[in-house]
């Protein structure tokens, strides 16, 4: 069982992105080269396994059952002693409802009033996901990726091959002395027009073969030729092949498989990177509802503390000193100047929110405010450690990375390996030849097709040539360099299933613990805001207002507010901390119904 299937649904989107990929296969290469052994491939499997095993990673035989944990919050005995008065104190200190439209931002850059855009977590994450300039980028990485693997197999296409041309050859005739007159008639003046045309193919096996059709007019000048023009036609056959070293499918397609696993690994990168958009989009969400609700408390502390010192004020002639008062006045403007800053923090975090969007209706250079409305998630979810990592081992991308690592060394080591044996190459031909010499005056060039045809010249070539270095140092380097490229992409494996498994328990961890401090810090409110009531209704009956009382309410004042942020930045703690869970785990686009569909065939 998932963990994904046991925690409850958090954001609801709902899209689907198409690009041209191939299918992710995680399958280690099998293919081994002439005359190569297993070459580690035991042992590399061995390693792999007991990477998964060393972080209790494997997965769990079916009908095992498995113990689920539900995050809990420690009892508390505030609810309890406040339990008739919960109701009012919730009424007391900052609202929350103040967080939303109309929430007063002081002035913009423009001076203008800023038009508010409520935002639900479903829309911030479907823009973003459509929009956000790196996921933009990861899909045109993607789509290059995949033209290299067009551009692979392109390389065993067969090729069309064809010329022409024209030769004129005028040479002194021999040094030799015929009688009557006739030493022009050897004179070695002769012109050729050429005619040629082709295929050649590259075979998988590392050989090529090659036919052509080479046609050729002569032109003779020498009165002793008869006939002066004729053709000469040939059709061609060629083979060329390694034996031994570049010989096989496994050699000569490494590059297409190579290509294949950048076209993979450009699909796991892409979804790595919409994860962590869907991510970071998420925790800028909540972000911005946090710093809405720092201007809620500010101006909360702002209004009250105006209060207090207002009635400083008329108690100058009373019993209020000068200090006093001042120190009232002190307490006011420095409220004043946190308004301030909660105010810029909360108009920088909607920026960022809208930098992240890239949504061209709300883009960065609008005044335009993001007005979270969702509402923070307070459910308890149910988990289980060893299947949140199983999980994550599964899906998370940095580990299906490092697999395809594992496989490009693998075949950087198998071509290694074919490197180190001698060459060998077979070079085999066949030609038909045939001439027209029935033409008279004018050859024919179909007569001389009609000889070739008749198969009288047919011209055999076979050749076999051999080459060693002595030593062989540099083939036996590579094949140990390759070698240790593959003992480095294990360990990267290894380390990327470490960083997992660390992510998924960091989360995991925050997550209870977040869970466990939303009830501590609600009871910690409830208590500041029984405070400040219990001042409230002791002002009621004090014979006079002390200075030392009214300032005691300027305590009880910050700690309320203090606490109320504190309670809702231990909500805001939760929800983050389940999408970085998410994340980590690899499911952050199944949480929240996001498919990412590949097609292009076997790629």
């Amino acid at each position: 069982m998932s963990i994904s299937s046991i925690i409850g649904p958090v954001l609801k989107t709902n899209l689907k992105i198409y690009f041209g990929a191939g299918v992710v296969l995680l399958a280690l290469t099998s293919c081994q080269s002439p005359m190569s052994q297993d070459d580690g491939e035991t042992q590399l499997k061995q390693a792999i396994d007991a990477a998964i095993a060393r972080q209790g990673a494997s997965p769990i035989p079916q009908g095992t059952p498995q113990v689920l944990r539900t995050v809990q919050s420690t009892p508390n005995s505030v609810f309890e002693t406040l339990a008739g008065r919960i109701p009012e104190l919730d009424a007391i200190g900052p609202q929350g409802v103040n967080g939303g439209l109309g929430l007063d931002l002081g002035p913009d850059t423009t001076g203008a009033t800023d038009p508010e855009v409520q935002l639900s977590l479903k829309s911030a994450i479907a823009a973003a996901v459509r929009n956000n300039l790196s996921v933009q980028g990861s899909r045109i990485e993607q789509s290059i990726a995949e033209t290299d693997v067009v551009k692979a197999e392109a390389a065993f296409d067969a090729v069309l091959l064809a010329g022409s041309g024209y030769q004129t050859t005028n040479v002194p005739p021999p040094p030799i002395n015929i009688p009557g007159g006739l030493n022009d008639a050897f004179a070695p003046e002769n012109s050729q027009t050429s005619l040629s045309t082709g295929i050649q193919k590259r075979l998988i096996s590392g050989g090529t073969v090659a036919a052509s059709v080479n046609m050729i007019n002569t032109q003779q000048s020498a009165s002793i030729y008869n006939p002066k023009s004729y053709w000469t036609n040939s059709v061609n056959f060629n083979l060329s092949q390694p034996l031994l070293q570049g010989f096989g499918s496994d050699v000569n397609e490494a590059q297409i498989r190579l290509a294949r696993n950048r076209d993979r690994a450009s699909v796991v990168n892409l979804r790595q990177t919409l994860l962590n958009v869907v991510e970071q989009t998420e925790i800028q969400y909540w972000t911005v509802l946090y710093a809405r609700q720092q201007v809620v408390a500010a101006a909360w502390l702002l209004k009250v503390g105006s209060e207090v010192r207002d009635v400083l004020k008329k108690r100058l002639n009373f019993d209020a000193t000068v200090a006093d008062y001042a120190l009232a006045v002190a307490i006011v403007e420095q409220r004043k100047a946190n308004l301030i800053r909660a105010w810029l923090k909360s108009r920088d975090e909607s920026d960022r929110l809208k930098l992240l969007m890239n949504d061209p209706a709300v883009s960065v250079g609008t005044d335009s405010l993001m007005v979270p409305i969702d509402l923070l998630c307070q459910q308890p979810i149910k988990y289980n450690l060893r299947d949140a990592i199983v999980t994550a081992v599964e899906q998370n991308p940095s580990i299906a990375t490092a697999v395809l690592r594992i496989d490009d060394a693998a075949i950087g080591m198998l071509v290694a390996d074919n490197g180190r044996l001698p060459q060998l190459g077979l070079i085999a031909g066949v030609s038909l030849a045939g001439q027209d010499t029935e033409g008279g005056a004018d050859g024919s060039m179909t007569g001389a097709f009609t000889e070739v045809a008749d198969a009288n010249y047919v011209s055999w070539l076979a050749k076999l040539a051999f080459s060693q270095p002595i030593g062989n140092r540099a083939a036996e380097a590579q094949y140990r360099q390759a070698r240790l490229q593959r003992s480095a992409a294990v360990i990267s494996y290894q380390s990327a299933i470490e960083n997992a498994v660390f992510a998924v328990k960091t989360s995991l961890r925050g997550v209870t613990t977040s869970y466990a401090l939303i009830d501590q810090t609600r009871a910690s409110r409830l208590a500041a805001a029984e405070s400040v009531r219990s001042l409230a209704v002791l002002e009621q009956t004090l014979a006079a207002l002390t200075p030392e009382f009214l300032q005691t309410k300027f305590v009880a004042q910050d700690r309320l507010a203090t606490s109320y942020l504190a309670e809702i930045e231990s909500m805001v703690n939760y929800n983050t901390a389940m999408a970085r869970l998410f994340n980590a785990m690899g499911t952050g686009l199944t949480m929240n119904r996001i498919d990412i569909e590949v097609f292009g065939g076997d790629r």
